[in-house]
């Protein structure tokens, strides 16, 4: 059973999502309960199984994070896959239609094969997922003009501060979302101050940003930069607060900083001249793109239910195929045998062995014409796994014989 549970913007807090982005390393405790697949993002975590263990499964994240299920949206069976393509699709993320999210996922994806996580059902879904999150943004303009939590944000600092074009923001991290950041303000013609880690990965973003001034610095020197401007973005992958109290002197000028991390990057702070806004504070401006996407919202979930039911039939004839194939070739396989000991016994002459083969043949696909028609006509009644184990059962079928289509990236990569 498909099975997703579903932690995002729309039933938790920031701080909760915090606590639950560790479970993306704990695979190997979820691999246990069948195919797993694990999304953190600064808007939700997702966790995607293929499995029966669904209790197991909820302990083990409250075991792990100490944080109950009791909130999370739950999602089985075909309401799973829908979720999955609304998801890939940036139809549920808090800025709709933001492009962000399909990336996201194919490494969270990647991340989840790579560790043995994946095999053959979760990599069928993920497949016509991404197909099916093509398809929306082909044929509707869901994703024109593209938003994100990242532009989002440069949107309230111009509400605020006005025209940007001048000003001098320190960035902190020089990750996916830094970039999406530092692109944005570079259209504003905000200079940027870059602090990271890793000053190779910061004067690599330096090198994207052309058309403002872009200094580099080590993270070290955070306290100097934070106290001396007025605009801090704020986007690590850290697991633990990089501005905290000690780090923070008072100032006379008002500053705005935006932490756009989860967990979050910066401490909650008293100090009256600094507004932080975090991820969960930018809802109303996505709900105003929201709005103005309500058309293509409605024709991008029609296209969701058709993705969903093109899926459910694949997965009928992923299953009847294999059943009609190995009754054909059991077929095969008995006539060669008659056809062999009559020759032995000489009813039949050696030289006719070919031109009988032909005869038998035609004679049971015929007789096989009837039964395979009905039981593609009947691809999704409910009673079709009724008739195909019947069938198995009848005609003694192998099933190990039976093995299901992969998808693309399934054969690419060998999953079994």
């Amino acid at each position: 059973m498909y099975l997703v549970v579903s932690f995002n913007y729309k039933n938790s807090d920031i701080e909760t999502r915090g606590k639950l982005s560790i479970l993306s390393n704990f695979y190997d405790e979820f691999k246990k309960f069948g195919e797993v697949i694990i999304l953190s993002t600064c808007n939700r975590v997702e966790l995607i199984f293929f499995t029966e263990h669904e209790k197991d499964i909820k302990n083990k994240i409250l075991e792990i994070s100490e944080v109950s299920t009791e909130n999370a949206d739950i999602y089985r069976g075909k309401q799973a896959i829908k979720h999955i393509f609304s998801v890939l699709s940036s139809l549920d993320s808090m800025v709709v239609g933001e492009t962000q999210i399909t990336g996201q996922f194919k490494n969270a994806f990647t991340n989840a094969y790579e560790l043995g996580a994946v095999k053959k059902n979760l990599s069928r879904v993920m497949h016509f997922g991404f197909k099916c999150a093509k398809k929306i943004r082909n044929k509707t303009e869901i994703s024109t003009n593209p938003v994100s939590v990242a532009s989002i944000a440069i949107k309230k600092a111009k509400s605020i501060i006005g025209d940007l074009g001048g000003f001098t923001a320190v960035l902190i991290g020089a990750g996916d979302t830094s970039r999406i950041i530092a692109k944005h303000l570079e259209k504003e013609g905000v200079n940027l101050i870059i602090l990271n880690r890793s000053y190779e990965n910061a004067l690599s973003l330096k090198e994207e940003i052309k058309e403002v001034n872009v200094a580099v610095h080590s993270i070290e020197n955070i306290k100097k930069f934070i106290n001396n401007y007025r605009l801090v973005f704020s986007a690590t992958s850290a697991n633990h607060q990089i501005i905290k109290d000690e780090l923070i002197s008072e100032k006379e000028f008002n500053r705005f900083w935006f932490d756009l991390a989860v967990p979050n990057d910066i401490c909650q702070i008293e100090d009256k001249t600094i507004s932080v806004f975090r991820v969960d504070d930018l809802k109303d401006i996505s709900n105003e793109n929201l709005q103005k996407r309500e058309k293509e919202l409605q024709e991008a979930n029609k296209l969701i239910e058709n993705c969903v039911q093109e899926y459910l039939d694949f997965i009928q004839s992923s299953a009847i195929n294999p059943v009609l194939k190995n009754l054909r070739t059991k077929a095969e396989t008995i006539s060669k045998e008659v056809i062999q000991n009559a020759i032995k016994k000489g009813f039949i002459e050696e030289k006719d062995e070919n031109e009988v083969t032909k005869i038998v043949y035609t004679a049971f696909k015929r007789f096989l014409h009837s039964p395979t028609i009905t039981i593609k006509k009947n691809v999704n009644d409910p009673k079709i796994d009724i008739l195909l184990s019947t069938l198995k059962k009848l005609f003694e079928l192998d099933e190990n014989m039976m093995d299901l289509n992969k998808c693309e990236y399934h054969l690419d990569k060998g999953i079994k």
